[in-house]
């Protein structure tokens, strides 16, 4: 691999995250992408405004402005943020709400500074451009737009006049993955966010009967974190533990917010780089096909699924299959859906050349692959070994 000369030797990407401002649970794989671009990837300075006592107050009404006129840029932030110090080849700024550009008003120089600006967008549905008006218009700012919904990707490039790319969400593969040393899988079922009353039930009296452990969430409301890196560990280990993982389509419930909408989200790709069998939704379309279309990828299940421990039992009966879609599972998040290949694709657009970090990486990845499609994985007394 070819390198610049200085990509070692000094910063050459700026970071900007809202780590300060947003602590939601629903964030914090941004937050990792961040770090892993920082701290392996690449050299890169983050930049983390912090909120004063009027943030709350002032973003709520530059939200509000920003749906209609520019002039919101002129508004104060209440965010203590330095300006960027020095130029940068790459400025980098992934948003969970597009509502989340505001905040690059208190990084002054952020265009001037960067050569060529990548904004990542996590959520934006169709549905949502009848609100958002002029604030759109603020992508034309970057020179390259990513969107990780398909469909939404189409409206944004006929809406704007910079690039726009469809990119689904990337983990931290060598994290989640559970080799070398995988864990015992003492969660059988587990279900995160939305449920089904129906299947909850089933899954319950699935569980009471067989002594097998199912393990749900008993919370409501905002879900803050105190670190998003304590927060992904701990997440990473339930997953690691967990034998059946569920995923369905994004919004399941709330059609109000995805119409007819077809995304898939995160949730899929964590639970396949874990290695766990995924029950749910195998949505239908050329995304889902072309990033995770492989074979028993998602065993289908309705959201609905009043029999849904007849399923897992039928599955239980069946340890070889099992055994083939952990490691296949496993193998194709490593070889497709580490940060580091989402990383690489920004840089060639960028016109960048690598790192060694990067390479080394690509190392440590090619021989987890090499792992986990020699290892003998196994389902044990409803326990699988990897």
């Amino acid at each position: 691999m070819l390198y610049q000369d200085d990509a070692v030797s000094k910063p050459r990407v700026a970071i900007v995250s809202l780590r300060n401002v947003d602590n939601h649970v629903s964030r914090s794989h941004g937050y990792e992408f961040e770090d892993i671009i920082a701290e392996k990837l690449d050299n890169a300075d983050i930049y983390a405004p912090r909120p004063g006592s009027l943030w709350p107050y002032l973003s709520k009404v530059r939200n509000r402005v920003s749906y209609r006129t520019k002039a919101v840029r002129a508004l104060p932030t209440d965010l203590n943020s330095p300006s960027l110090e020095r130029d940068y080849d790459i400025l980098f700024y992934s948003v969970a709400q597009l509502r989340d550009l505001n905040v690059l008003d208190a990084v002054g120089n952020w265009r001037k500074r960067s050569n060529c600006a990548i904004c990542w967008i996590q959520e934006l549905w169709n549905h949502d451009f009848e609100t958002l008006g002029t604030l759109v218009e603020r992508l034309n700012d970057f020179d390259l737009v990513i969107c990780s919904f398909a469909d939404t990707t189409d409206t944004l490039r006929r809406r704007l006049g910079v690039p726009v790319r469809y990119i689904p969400w990337g983990v931290d593969a060598i994290a989640f993955c559970p080799l070398p040393n995988p864990p015992r899988r003492a969660i059988d079922v587990l279900s995160i966010g939305v449920r089904h009353e129906q299947t909850h039930a089933a899954l319950i009296d699935h569980a009471d009967r067989t002594g097998q452990y199912y393990s749900y969430e008993t919370i409501s409301g905002r879900a803050g974190m105190r670190d998003h890196r304590a927060h992904r560990h701990n997440y990473i280990g339930q997953l690691k533990r967990s034998r059946y993982f569920f995923s369905y389509l994004a919004k399941v419930e709330r059609t109000e917010e995805r119409g007819p909408q077809t995304e898939f989200g995160l949730r899929y790709i964590e639970g396949l780089a874990v290695g766990a069998v995924i029950l749910g939704t195998r949505i239908e379309n050329d995304a889902f096909e072309k990033h995770l279309g492989w074979t028993d990828s998602v065993i289908p299940v309705p959201y609905a699924c009043p029999d849904i421990g007849a399923t897992i039992t039928a599955m239980d009966a069946q340890p070889e299959r099992l055994a083939t879609i952990r490691r296949r599972n496993i193998a194709q998040c490593l070889s497709r859906h580490d940060h580091l290949y989402r990383w690489q694709g920004l840089l060639d657009f960028a016109g960048l050349a690598g790192t060694p970090g990067m390479d080394q990486r690509k190392q440590q990845l090619d021989a987890l692959i090499a792992q986990a499609q020699s290892e003998d994985i196994h389902e044990v007394g409803g326990i699988s070994s990897v």
